[in-house]
């Protein structure tokens, strides 16, 4: 044939050529390629040949995958582009187990099904030393394929070592992966369960009464592994737990054991811990003669196996939890008298419920005493609803000689909560220019702001912080607990969270003022959304210069801590002498 004006024979390499130009340029346009490009075609045809070797070699090896057994060790180079592929077979419930041991080489394995189907990718965050783990647990019989390769195309060959420890049978693996997965107790139960399904029944009944199950966490001194457990039916779908300890993060889910209607779920806790929790459960029921109408219903309740509640809510303190000291009403202290009032705001133009608290002995002619302003009065002021017995925290702390005689007033809300306890200025003025000249009017009040205190907790503490800011030369003293200094009051990010926002108003105010004469405590629980904004605030008013008394807690956004620490805080602000 003639290819340029050329003859040429058909050789094998010359069939080589006119294969690669007729699938790149088509039959009808051959005869009229100059020689420029022929040379193309060369090299394209080149090109071709070593890709061809490079997927030949690839494929080949795909199609020997090295065969794994218990025992298996063997040190490979892993390069670029490399793809090295085990087999191994297992019946369903089996599992083989072992590790890819890196060496200079930052590779991930895929494992693959008898499908053919990618099940999972093995990549951990060690870099190029170190093992990736394999724990390999068959969905169902058959062949099991791990392609080991490095996710970096430009990376230098390195070594790793293949080694597998077991490959057990589907009955060793039970047992393994109850040891694996559940806690003492649940390993037991599991052991009792494969063979008498009624130890389920046995075992709820043992718990009832006793609340989660508490285990120790080895080689850990500062915390333990908490269990919760929930008993449903064949119509519980999903059960989360809210409140706890990632209350701020989302709720941890219970998962099911076995085929059964108990759940189980455990959470990692420090030892110190005191909080509230529920369940969220979710039931799914399918309704009609044929089954076809699906409801689903979700409902919050209470731990049953837990007989602690507080507030509505299943309670749990760990074992190094601090002592509540002061919150338990005692016969053997004198108590003080709460008396129900209502005072009539001009800056507010309302009349507003209040309490006043006066201490033992105040109506026999008692010394002066401090004055403290509590917000969410109906929450802290010791009635039947209240959830932070405040009268009687007084009564035992001034009977312990750590308090001096306190007045105490409870401010109560009325349907205006956000407005008045985000740093509203006609409530400042209210408690600075009407409340405190009312009481220092009727009751035997210390002289000067000194002696004057605000108190609340969540948005609270933002009241609290800033009628002490407007206001330093009438009150100079802040409890707050678990601060929302979040908060800020413009047209353009309104309430619950603004969270485009750089910080809340207050921690700006003291951020950009100079220092005034306030004193403050601050608390906050480390399981708060609001533990972030609180350390904000503490460093700015450390860097400021303040008075501060500064303390995080094992805990939540939850009444049921601040109840015990509130005395911490009356303590730090107005403690007597030694305390």
């Amino acid at each position: 044939m003639l290819i340029g004006g050329k003859s040429a024979r058909r050789t094998e390499a010359h069939h080589v050529d006119w294969v690669v130009l007729r699938w790149f340029v088509g039959p009808e346009r051959m005869f009229v390629m100059d020689w420029r490009r022929l040379i193309l075609m060369r090299l394209v045809r080149i090109a071709a040949i070593a890709a061809a070797i490079v997927l030949s070699s690839s494929f080949g090896e795909a199609q020997e995958p090295t065969k794994l057994s218990a025992g298996f060790t063997q040190e490979r180079v892993l390069g670029p582009n490399e793809n090295h592929v085990y087999m191994v077979s297992l019946e369903q419930g089996a599992a083989v187990i072992g590790e890819a041991d890196q060496h200079g080489v930052d590779l991930v394995i895929d494992e693959f099904g008898p499908d053919g189907k990618l099940i999972s990718t093995v990549d951990s965050p060690n870099g190029t030393e170190g093992p990736e783990p394999i724990d390999l647990t068959a969905p169902s019989a058959g062949p099991y394929k791990l392609v080991i390769h490095t996710l970096d195309t430009t990376a230098k060959p390195g070594k790793y070592v293949m080694r597998i420890d077991r490959v057990v049978s589907a009955e060793e693996n039970g047992l393994r992966m109850a040891e694996k997965n559940y806690p003492p107790a649940l390993q037991t139960l599991w052991k009792e369960y494969v063979n008498d399904p009624k130890a389920i029944e046995r075992f709820v009944t043992s718990r009832k009464g006793k609340g989660p199950l508490i285990d120790e966490v080895k080689d850990d001194a500062n915390n333990l592994n908490v269990t919760y457990l929930y008993y449903g039916d064949e119509n519980t779908e999903k059960v989360e737990v809210f409140g706890s300890t990632h209350a701020s993060i989302g709720g941890t889910s219970l998962q099911r054991f076995m085929r059964t209607p108990l759940f189980f779920g455990t959470e990692l806790v420090p030892k110190d811990s005191r909080y509230r929790y529920g369940f969220s459960v979710t039931e799914t029921s399918f309704l009609g003669p044929q089954g076809t109408i699906q409801i689903s219903e979700e409902r919050n309740v209470m731990d049953d196996f837990n007989p602690e509640n507080f507030g509505g809510l299943s309670v749990l303190s760990l074992p190094d939890a601090p002592p509540q000291l002061y919150v338990k009403r005692s016969d053997s202290v004198a108590h003080g008298k709460v008396t129900p009032s209502s005072f009539k705001s001009g800056k507010l133009k309302e009349e507003r419920p209040i309490s006043v608290y006066t201490p033992p002995g105040y109506e026999g002619g008692a010394a002066a005493a401090e004055l403290l302003i509590v917000f969410d009065g109906e929450t802290y002021d010791g009635s039947t609803a209240s959830l932070i017995p405040t009268p009687t925290i007084l009564d035992n702390l001034i009977a312990a000689k750590k308090l001096g005689p306190t007045v105490a007033i409870f401010v109560n809300n009325i349907g205006q909560r956000s407005r008045d306890l985000g740093g509203y200025a006609p409530f400042s003025d209210f408690l600075a220019l009407e409340l405190v000249p009312w009481a220092r009017a009727n009751y035997r009040i210390k002289d000067g702001p000194a002696h004057v205190g605000l108190a609340g907790s969540s948005r609270g503490g933002v009241a609290a912080s800033h009628c002490a800011f407007y206001h330093p030369d009438v009150v100079s003293n802040v409890l707050s607990q678990s601060g929302a200094f979040w908060v800020r009051n413009d047209d353009k990010n309104s309430p619950p969270w603004p969270i485009t926002l750089d910080t809340g108003d207050m921690v700006l105010v003291f951020r950009n003022s100079p220092r005034v004469p306030i004193k403050f405590y601050m608390e906050v629980g480390r399981f708060d959304g609001l533990v972030g904004i609180n350390r904000e605030l503490r460093d700015v008013l450390l860097l400021k210069g303040y008075a501060l008394t500064y303390r995080e807690f094992d805990g939540g956004h939850d009444y049921f801590y601040w109840r015990g620490t509130l005395a911490d805080g009356l303590i730090a602000l107005f403690g007597l002498s030694g305390n």
